[in-house]
């Protein structure tokens, strides 16, 4: 059954993250994502070389380049950059993320492009912008997170700043939105029947995923300092340390879950000074009372839960429809029923790799379902895609463009 992209096809000239994580999207949707390498690449070197590696390749490298052909170009060669322009003219798609200048430099930069194919949503990713003072410097995740405030708000209240985190928020955030504006553009195309020019950055994407605390700061000079678990806007909203030194999750974000919480709590014959008076007390009338006397809420539910073991609590708190959770390991949550049920993770074959397990693709189209194959080797479809090209040419009278340097 076809993806809703059948039939679109990308030529994905993308490295590191940010743009991989984009194009293996695209591709899971249904298009011909055709990943470029220069010939002769290091496998050691791909994905940065960043560890841990299957076979002396980044698992990174192998996880981000999921649902994609692979082809050999040098666009260093006048050759092989004639190649890419004749293949360009099948595309419908351009994605590229480097610093400013360097598409222009091997010959595939906006205007080079469109003189390929004038109809083509072309699609560049930067670090920081193609204006201002930053745009020629490299730009990464940590990068991104403290430069755009992310990092203010990260670790122990009262302690040491966390400065970043290293999960790649802003990278993956930054590829979702790329493939959200080629979606767009490729829509914008079918209804007018023109192609455009789109730029993402990973500052105005991690600015965009900060817009709710710069608003609160801008609107009312509030002020964000780590709160460790907690969250900013309600309270409870953080994590406690049971009975054996587990940890749980308790949020009540509502009025209705604060008195179920309440409710629980007393349940439990937990031995706390103040703990039956929790409902009535006006120091917690309100979410913006608690959140004002988060302290004073936290330590009384602190020394509540600490009575109990984690077991105990999942099921007194889920029983009163009190959100909570506990961390899961990635060794539990492989054989967790909801992730097994649900295919959550997926086992793909490689050619290079052998099986690999991934993350699986995170939405599920009734009509156009997704699909999820297995990462090429560098230039593993090469000789296909060229022969296919050498066909085309040979059945069609339409020159290849010369485009100049």
């Amino acid at each position: 059954m076809p993806g809703p992209l059948d039939g679109v096809r990308v030529f994905d000239l993308t490295l590191w993250m940010v743009g991989p994580w984009a194009s293996m999207h695209l591709g899971a949707l249904g298009a011909d994502v055709i990943h470029i390498e220069q010939p002769g690449v290091d496998p050691r070197t791909l994905g940065a070389g960043v560890p841990p590696a299957i076979n002396g390749t980044s698992v990174g490298y192998i996880t981000w380049n999921m649902n994609k052909r692979g082809l050999f170009l040098d666009l260093k060669s006048q050759a092989d950059r004639q190649t890419a322009y004749e293949l360009l003219q099948t595309c419908d798609v351009f994605l590229i993320n480097m610093r400013p200048g360097a598409a222009e430099r091997m010959g595939v930069g906006y205007e080079q492009v469109v003189a390929a194919n004038p109809n083509i949503v072309y699609t560049a990713i930067t670090g920081w912008g193609e204006i201002g003072p930053m745009r020629d410097k490299p730009g990464a995740d940590v990068q991104c997170q403290y430069f755009t405030g992310f990092w203010s708000v990260n670790g122990k209240r009262d302690g040491k700043p966390e400065v970043y985190r290293h999960f790649t928020q802003m990278d993956a955030s930054t590829g979702n939105v790329a493939a959200q504006a080629v979606l767009m553009g490729l829509l914008a195309r079918k209804r007018t029947g023109r192609g455009q020019r789109i730029h993402v950055g990973m500052l105005r994407a991690g600015m965009a995923l900060q817009s709710g605390r710069i608003a609160e700061y801008l609107a009312t000079g509030a002020q964000h300092q780590p709160l460790g678990s907690a969250g900013f806007a309600a309270a409870p909203d953080q994590a406690f340390q049971c009975q054996g030194g587990d940890w749980i999750g308790v949020a009540a974000t509502s009025e209705d879950e604060w008195s179920r919480l309440c409710q629980a709590l007393n349940a439990s014959e937990a031995q706390v000074d103040g703990l039956s008076d929790l409902v009535v007390d006006p120091r917690f009338a309100t979410n913006l009372d608690r959140v004002a006397h988060r302290d004073a809420l936290a330590s009384l539910l602190q020394q509540a839960i600490l009575q109990r073991p984690r077991r105990y609590w999942m099921l007194r708190l889920a029983d009163a429809g009190v959100p909570c959770g506990y961390p899961i390991s990635f060794e539990s949550l492989q054989h967790h029923a909801q992730t097994i049920e649900n295919g959550y993770l997926r086992e793909i074959t490689t050619s290079g790799w052998g099986d690999v397990w991934t993350g699986g693709p995170p939405w599920e189209l009734s009509r156009t379902p997704a699909r999820w194959f297995g990462t090429p080797m560098p230039g593993e479809h090469t000789g296909d895609i060229l022969d296919d090209l050498t066909k085309r040419r040979a059945s069609t009278a339409e020159p290849t463009p010369v485009i100049g340097d």
